[in-house]
C-alpha cells in the first residue's frame, strides 16, 4: 500500500523535464541493472528512487538546503505516514543523502550502486538530454552556452565519482557518448562560437 501512495504523489509531483519521474524510475532501473548478483533491497532502492529529488522540485525546495538533504528529510516524515517498513527508513535515508556526484555514498551496495545510477544519469546521451531540457529552467544552465560548459564538465570529471566496477565501466562508455557529441557540436557550431 505504501507504494501506491507514494507512486501516486510521485506522479502528481514529478513533474519536471530532468528530475521527474522518469529520472526516478531509471534510476530504480540502472541501480538494480548495475547490482545484478548483489542482495539487493528492493524496498530501499524503490522507496530511494522516488523521493531522492522530491527536494529540488519547487514545492519542497528550501533555499539553502541541498536537495539530498532536503529530500532525505521529506522521506523521513513521508514515508512512515505511508506505512513503509520502520526497520529499513535509516538505510533509504543513506541512499538518498550520498546520491549525488559530489557526495561519496555510504557504504552499502544499495548505497553504492543508487549512486552510480543517478551519476550516470549526468552521463552519455540522457545525461546530454537532462541538461538540454533544463536550459533556461534551472540556475545550473542559464543559456545554451552554460549547458555545453556544464556537459564538457561532467564528461571529464564525474567518471572519477564512480564507485563500483559496474558503474565505472558504464561511466567509460557515456564518457566517450558525451565526447562525440561534444566534438561534433563543436564542429557545427564553428567551434561553440555559433551557439
Amino acid at each position: 500500500m505504501w507504494r501506491e501512495n507514494l507512486n501516486r504523489l510521485i506522479h502528481k509531483e514529478g513533474t519536471h523535464p530532468a528530475w521527474g519521474l522518469a529520472h526516478c524510475s531509471r534510476v530504480y532501473k540502472l541501480a538494480w541493472q548495475l547490482g545484478t548478483g548483489h542482495d539487493l533491497d528492493d524496498d530501499v532502492l524503490w522507496a530511494a528512487a522516488m523521493i531522492h529529488d522530491l527536494g529540488a522540485y519547487p514545492a519542497l525546495r528550501q533555499n539553502g538546503v541541498d536537495h539530498a538533504a532536503r529530500s532525505a528529510q521529506v522521506a523521513g516524515e513521508l514515508l512512515p505516514a505511508l506505512g513503509f517498513p520502520s526497520a529499513k527508513l535509516a538505510q533509504v535515508l543513506s541512499v538518498i543523502r550520498g546520491h549525488m556526484f559530489y557526495t561519496p555514498p555510504a557504504d552499502s551496495p544499495e548505497a553504492r550502486f543508487f549512486h552510480d545510477a543517478d551519476v550516470l544519469e549526468f552521463m552519455g546521451a540522457i545525461g546530454v538530454a537532462r541538461i538540454l531540457s533544463i536550459v533556461g529552467l534551472d540556475d545550473w544552465t542559464p543559456d545554451l552556452p552554460s549547458a555545453i560548459k556544464l556537459l564538457r564538465k561532467f564528461s571529464e570529471e564525474l567518471p572519477a565519482s564512480l564507485v563500483t566496477a559496474e558503474g565505472k565501466a558504464l561511466g567509460e562508455q557515456r564518457r566517450e557518448e558525451m565526447a562525440r557529441f561534444l566534438d561534433e557540436l563543436e564542429q557545427e557550431t564553428y567551434r561553440f562560437k555559433l551557439i
